[in-house]
């Protein structure tokens, strides 16, 4: 192979990276905006409300011995 074609396979695939790239850029703004759409129809009193019902919930699974013995161990496992 020689040198031109292969500098013009390395650009071609560099124009077909920027392609995906920015068409993945363009599908992430589209999700993001019907997200937020639709995070605009729900009422905030509701997702604060929502919020601290799962706050709550987490807080009690924690201080069962079972599911914090649990979570520390998968924990100090992660680190090695």
């Amino acid at each position: 192979m020689s040198l031109r074609q292969l500098n013009r396979q390395i650009t071609l695939c560099c124009e077909d990276a920027e392609k995906q790239r920015r068409s993945a850029l363009r599908l992430f703004d589209q999700q993001q905006q019907k997200v937020n759409q639709q995070l605009g129809k729900i009422p905030l009193p509701v997702i604060m409300g929502l919020a601290f019902a799962v706050g709550f919930i987490a807080e009690k699974l924690w201080q069962l011995p079972r599911t914090s013995q649990m979570i520390h161990l998968a924990l100090s496992l992660r680190a090695f």
